[in-house]
């Protein structure tokens, strides 16, 4: 699983974007793996969180849908092959798909060397669990967005900090029994200024949960929410120091840490976010990758030939890095080990 952090950390690391279109060039010219799927098989959620659009009335009428079996299977034909790494769960809650727990199983039928799970955990059991562990889960990876109760449960209306504290426990307890290191736990934290705070005691509240890995997202721009108070400039300092802070803490219990640095100096340079949009896919029942591809009728492999994908990539190595930076986000997150 190490492996996926250790690539994140040398896409941060290697400054030639040449280099990284050259290995994404060669990896798809020799049939070799190079994508990371993001898949939601619906888009609903079972939460209303104040800072996602899920807590939207107006969204949530106007955008869901679900994939059935036959499209699944389908999908997986299409895009696992070539894929390095399947996260189940991006923009929506997986654990409303009937058969969830399934998805895994069909990954590592594809030999997807990293298979991942995203939830909020309430609607989980130790049944569900159970599952994960028998389907060689890789990588579990619960969402939560706040250290003390009344934080999280004001972000995530409708949550209940006990479940999630059931959920966690229950984790661990099951690996336990069947003595298995797998699925390895990752908590994903969004800050904003409002719940900075409170996470200079994160281990307070889940430090005797047996976590892999942590990653800090600071809440981003995705539309009408519910949460307004996203302005970071009068608590730059303080982030950072509380950064610092929780690598600190993790390093000494071997934890992965990931995390945004608010250095303008430090973003400005970063350019590690350009090569995403030739490895990153997102499926969902909105969209598969692009809109005018038309996976219903038509291949993976007989759309990229259509959209002469090869000779994009090609032209990406010899490209200027001004030019792909405009078409790009950058990656921000750092990983410690």
């Amino acid at each position: 699983m190490e492996t996926i952090y250790k690539l994140i950390k040398l896409n941060r690391l290697a400054k030639s974007h040449r280099v990284k279109f050259a290995g994404v060039f060669l990896s798809d010219l020799l049939n070799l793996r190079y994508l990371f799927v993001r898949f939601d098989p619906v888009i609903a959620c079972n939460l209303r969180c104040i800072m996602c659009y899920f807590g939207n009335d107006e969204y949530r009428k106007n955008k869901k849908g679900s994939f059935n079996d036959d499209e699944i299977k389908r999908l997986a034909e299409q895009f696992f092959p070539k894929t390095l790494q399947l996260v189940i769960g991006c923009g929506a809650e997986p654990t409303l798909y009937r058969n969830f727990a399934d998805l895994i199983k069909l990954g590592k039928s594809y030999k997807v060397p990293h298979v991942g799970f995203v939830s909020n955990g309430q609607l989980l059991s130790e049944e569900h669990i159970e599952k994960f562990v028998s389907n060689k889960l890789d990588e579990l990876t619960i969402s939560l967005h706040g250290v003390r109760r009344e934080t999280y449960e004001t972000f995530m209306v409708n949550a209940s900090y006990e479940r999630l504290h059931e959920v966690l426990k229950c984790i661990d307890t099951v690996k336990e029994r069947n003595r298995s290191s797998i699925p390895k736990l990752r908590l994903n934290y969004t800050v904003n200024p409002d719940n900075l705070d409170e996470l200079d005691h994160f281990f307070d509240s889940y430090g005797d949960y047996n976590i892999r890995t942590l990653q800090i997202r600071p809440i981003m721009e995705i539309g009408q929410t519910g949460y307004v108070n996203k302005d970071f400039s009068k608590r730059l300092q303080q982030y950072d120091e509380i950064m610092k802070h929780l690598a600190e803490e993790c390093k000494k219990k071997n934890i992965i840490f990931m995390a945004t640095q608010f250095d303008e100096t430090s973003q400005a340079k970063d350019n590690s976010g350009v090569i995403l949009e030739a490895v990153f896919r997102h499926v969902s029942p909105l969209v598969v990758w692009r809109s005018d591809f038309n996976w219903k009728t038509e291949s993976y492999r007989d759309y990229c030939k259509r959209i002469h994908w090869r000779r994009t990539l090609f032209r990406c190595i010899f490209s200027n890095i001004h030019t792909l930076e405009k078409r790009s986000k950058s990656l921000t997150y750092h990983v410690n080990f």
